[in-house]
């Protein structure tokens, strides 16, 4: 089962800690397809974390290697792909992906992540400086969107509405 011309990707985008991983493990497994995660890629090809990039080398130099990395990634079909939380605003996702908004309450996010989890990203340490930077990116999620998916129901039931709304699209 391939993607048509219509799509080459399915792109989840959220902020941080909206399942965007889990969520795009579980739909590629049921979609028999590729799953990759942008981060984990970054971290891998720079053998260091994602915070560790942001404390030594800057937002600016990590946000050049989330575009390097994307435009990479959708070279290839048929992938499930999970992008940071800045990567739809900071760069652009190429075109011919179907963009899913992984759309969670920031409560939500909190209550999902642990300590240690929350500890991992530069960006959250702040709780008050994360919902004001949560406040400000969903406007753009919402806008760069093809499909938006309330996650803020267990992950098997919004990976569901995912599928069924690809189906129902007949982007496979």
């Amino acid at each position: 089962m391939g993607f048509t011309s219509v799509y080459d990707n399915i792109v989840l985008i959220g902020f941080m800690g909206s399942g965007k991983t889990s969520v795009g493990k579980s739909l590629a497994r049921q979609l028999y397809k590729d799953f990759v995660d942008v981060d984990s890629i970054i971290e891998a090809e720079q053998n260091t974390s994602v915070s560790e990039i942001f404390k030594n080398k800057g937002e600016a130099y990590f946000r050049a290697l989330e575009q390097k990395c994307i435009n990479e990634l959708t070279q290839k079909k048929g992938q499930v792909i999970a992008t940071g939380g800045g990567l739809p605003i900071y760069s652009s996702i190429p075109e011919k992906s179907l963009i899913v908004y992984i759309d969670a309450d920031f409560d939500v996010i909190l209550k999902r992540l642990s300590t240690k989890e929350r500890d991992k990203r530069p960006l959250l340490q702040d709780t008050s400086r994360a919902k004001a930077l949560f406040d400000e990116r969903i406007d753009r999620y919402k806008e760069l969107a093809d499909f938006r998916v309330d996650a803020n129901q267990s992950i098997q039931t919004f990976i569901h509405v995912i599928f069924d709304h690809i189906l129902d699209q007949r982007v496979l």
